[in-house]
C-alpha cells in the first residue's frame, strides 16, 4: 500500500441501506465518502451480501472507522463487519392444542 493520503480504502461493506446510513454519519462528521457497488443491487438485489462498499480517503480512514463505531455503539448494534453474537436458545413454543370438534349426530333427525 502506498502512503498517498488520497488513496481510497474501504471502511464498511454491507447492504445498501447500511452503507448509505453510514455515509450520512461520515458526512455529519465532515468526512468525504463514496458508495460503491450500489448498481449491483438493481440487478441482483440482496443476492450478493456485502457487495456495497463505503470508501474514504486513506487519511480519513481511522476517523471514519471511529465515527462508524460510535454510531453503532449509540444504536446498540453489534460492531460493523465484526462477529455477531451467537443465537440464543429460546425454548421452543408449545405445540398448539388440536381443535376438538363438538360431537354432531350424523342423522339430523337424531335417530
Amino acid at each position: 500500500m502506498t502512503d498517498d493520503p488520497n488513496e481510497v480504502v474501504t471502511v464498511f461493506r454491507g447492504t445498501l441501506v447500511e452503507v448509505e446510513a453510514f455515509q450520512q454519519v461520515l458526512g455529519d462528521a465532515g468526512i468525504e465518502s463514496k458508495v460503491v457497488g450500489d448498481e449491483l443491487t438493481a440487478s441482483f438485489g440482496t443476492a450478493i451480501p456485502g457487495s456495497v462498499e463505503l470508501w474514504v480517503h486513506q487519511k480519513d480512514a481511522e476517523k471514519a472507522a471511529a465515527a462508524i463505531k460510535r454510531d453503532e455503539e449509540r444504536k446498540g448494534r453489534p460492531e460493523p463487519n465484526g462477529p455477531f453474537p451467537p443465537p440464543t436458545n429460546d425454548p421452543k413454543p408449545s405445540s398448539a392444542q388440536h381443535r376438538k370438534e363438538p360431537h354432531v349426530k350424523q342423522d339430523p333427525l337424531g335417530e
